[in-house]
């Protein structure tokens, strides 16, 4: 189920992914010398705000696929990027001591001073990865925003059960049927996981995996790239980790993971082509089997498995929240 939360039912967990995004975005922009970071800042009454910009220097820096995937195909020169995103691909803000129905005046208040801020030095100011819960506060302030539907954040809530068995239990008959079909065949096939920290060797390893996935999904991305798009991640918040699928011994998929608070990350899937076993059947176990029964053991309370492949996600209970691309100065 896709939804668009309303702004003034803003949730704890939602608060905190915008939290993390925005942290996440600061610390990728200290790594990659073709971003900047600056946050502007407002208050009203007891409430405090705080709404991130990255700014990308040259566009023309970025490879053409990841050009592609931020909507900049059409851009030259410089771009701002209101509520930030690039490092989980959703917008972030901090709002803070105010109430739910104050929320969305003070955010609108924010993102009209960083649109002013941005658009004095920045080619195109945008948001390539606004969520439906902030995105009535944006168009407060930028009312003649340009929109188009991005893809769909996909978040399965967990609720601290202790096991899979309770997990299933709480979830609807026909999601429940999903997994445990995914479980039978898992079990018939021998699929096991395991879960491991970053070294060298294990990095090596899965790159080799993420960069065939990428390439079958026509971006043109080495094991050196994804290697040294890892070497970066492991340096930003969280504690990182992969989720490994394994048949007869054998390392067949990796998922990039990370713990933050009572929340497990899970995203960048990488799988080696074995003869003889089917790749759907590792897919759904790498990307969301493997990862669902890691998440249970760390006792986390929610599994965020982000944008992309949103069908198999929401047909197993995970909860959509669209997000959007929107140019916020489309006539510059």
């Amino acid at each position: 189920m896709v939804t668009s939360p309303s702004p003034d039912a803003v949730t704890e967990p939602v608060l905190a992914r915008n939290a993390l995004a925005m942290r996440d975005d600061r610390a990728l922009c200290a790594l990659d010398v073709r971003l900047d970071y600056f946050e502007v800042q407002a208050r009203t009454g007891r409430g405090r705000g705080r709404l991130p910009v990255v700014t990308v220097k040259q566009v023309e820096s970025l490879n053409g696929d990841y050009r592609q995937y931020l909507g900049l195909t059409s851009h030259q020169g410089s771009a701002a990027f209101i509520g930030g995103g690039p490092a989980r691909l959703r917008s972030g803000s901090s709002l803070a001591g105010i109430g739910p129905e104050e929320r969305r005046e003070l955010l609108a208040a924010l993102v009209a001073e960083a649109v002013d801020r941005a658009a004095q030095t920045s080619d195109a100011v945008l948001s390539p990865f606004l969520t439906s819960t902030d995105l009535p506060a944006y168009l407060d302030a930028a009312p003649s925003a340009a929109l188009r539907e991005h893809g769909v954040w996909c978040t399965l809530e967990i609720g601290g059960a202790t096991g899979m068995e309770e997990f299933l239990q709480r979830l609807p008959a026909k999601r429940r049927r999903h997994w445990i079909r995914d479980i039978r065949e898992a079990e018939e096939l021998g699929l096991e996981h395991d879960v491991v920290p970053f070294s060298d060797e294990v990095v090596a390893e899965a790159a080799a995996g993420i960069a065939s996935v990428s390439q079958r999904n026509d971006m043109n991305e080495s094991p050196d790239v994804v290697r040294w798009r890892i070497g970066n991640y492991r340096r930003r918040p969280g504690k990182h980790f992969f989720v490994r699928t394994r048949w007869q011994g054998r390392v067949i998929a990796h998922m990039l993971c990370r713990m933050f608070d009572d929340t497990m990350d899970a995203h960048t899937l990488g799988i080696l082509d074995t003869p003889g076993l089917d790749r759907g059947a590792v897919y759904h176990f790498g990307c969301l089997l493997g990862p669902l029964r890691a998440a249970i053991e760390r006792g986390a309370h929610r599994l965020e498995l982000g944008i992309g492949h949103d069908s198999p996600k929401l047909r197993r209970g995970c909860t959509g929240e669209a997000v959007h691309f929107a140019d916020l100065l489309p006539a510059r």
